[in-house]
């Protein structure tokens, strides 16, 4: 005798019934429509999210912009250290002789729609990029925090759809005095972001302070 599946209520049919194309064909369907709705959620959702430098109040970036906040509440997204969720401090990893480094900071699992804000304070000499990904292989998602991850590009980071931002800059030596830098990015809900450190050219690393900070924006 014929069962049913949980969610969406596909056909399961038992070891004595015959085979039923119809079976088969009704499955499929079913199929393709979740299948379908899920991919037009997703867009949906990039769109609510826009893009850096949005003005109108349409999307997240927007929302975000210093000109649509409230004149006492403008710099709050850009300077504001309420709700740390992470530091890392004093982060000295090993070369081992290579120029390249790849490291895992932190995976952040954003609780409401709102902002991270993060500070990032350095004293090495490198050329730096620093990723933010929304979707990361288990084998990342369960490294700990600071992990050092070798001089290639980990596996399963590769595919550039994983990747939620990608920011490059160049640390320029200030006789040994640390260069500061500060990000706010925009982060929805029920998602984990994994916040990675990549370093090229580097003759010295050394990361003086990692601030990961988060509001959420109905509060802001």
């Amino acid at each position: 005798m014929a069962t049913f599946t949980e969610h969406y209520d596909l056909i399961k049919p038992g070891t004595d019934d015959y085979y039923d194309v119809a079976d088969f064909n009704e499955n499929m369907d079913a199929i393709d429509t979740q299948l379908y709705q899920a991919e037009q959620d997703m867009a949906g959702v990039s769109e609510k999210i826009g893009n850096p430098g949005d003005e109108g109040e349409d999307t997240l970036f927007g929302l975000l912009n210093p000109g649509n906040q409230p004149e006492e509440k403008a710099d709050f997204y850009r300077y504001s250290k309420t709700e740390i969720k992470k530091q890392i401090q004093n982060w000295k990893p090993n070369l081992s002789g290579s120029t390249t480094f790849y490291g895992k900071l932190t995976t952040f699992r954003a609780e409401k729609n709102g902002t991270v804000y993060v500070k990032w304070t350095s004293s090495d000499t490198a050329n730096g990029e620093f990723y933010i990904y929304h979707k990361a292989p288990l084998s990342i998602l369960e490294a700990p925090d600071q992990s050092e991850l070798g001089s290639s590009i980990p596996k399963g980071l590769q595919q550039e759809d994983f990747c939620y931002y990608h920011i490059n800059y160049v640390y320029t030596p200030n006789k040994g005095n640390p260069t500061t830098f500060e990000w706010v990015f925009p982060v929805i809900a029920g998602i984990d972001y994994t916040f990675m450190w990549y370093a090229s050219s580097a003759s010295s690393l050394y990361l003086n302070e990692f601030s990961l900070g988060y509001t959420d924006t109905k509060e802001a």
